[in-house]
């Protein structure tokens, strides 16, 4: 699921002319239970937080961002399922 949430980072980044990085997935120390250590979970930084969360949170995922711990990076983990990438990949 990592992969497949990168992948969808990446296509947003390449349509709207955006960078996206991959920060950590279940390399670095986490919370305790992370959602990072399941390969659920992923932090990414890009030359548009805002527009990143947004449309991570679109395709269903649960993000944190701007709240305390994640205001320097975007964390996407898996809410359960994503619906209708395509659309939510396209501009609002």
């Amino acid at each position: 699921m990592a992969l497949r949430m990168f992948d969808l980072a990446d296509i947003w980044a390449t349509r709207t002319g955006n960078e996206v990085r991959l920060v950590s997935a279940n390399d670095h120390v986490h919370a305790r239970k992370s959602m990072h250590y399941a390969g659920l979970a992923i932090d990414l930084h890009s030359s548009d937080l805002d527009g990143l969360a947004a449309v991570m949170r679109r395709l269903g995922f649960r993000v944190l961002w701007r709240v305390p711990g994640h205001s320097r990076h975007v964390h996407v983990e898996w809410a359960g399922g994503v619906t209708g990438p395509e659309a939510a990949l396209t501009a609002p």
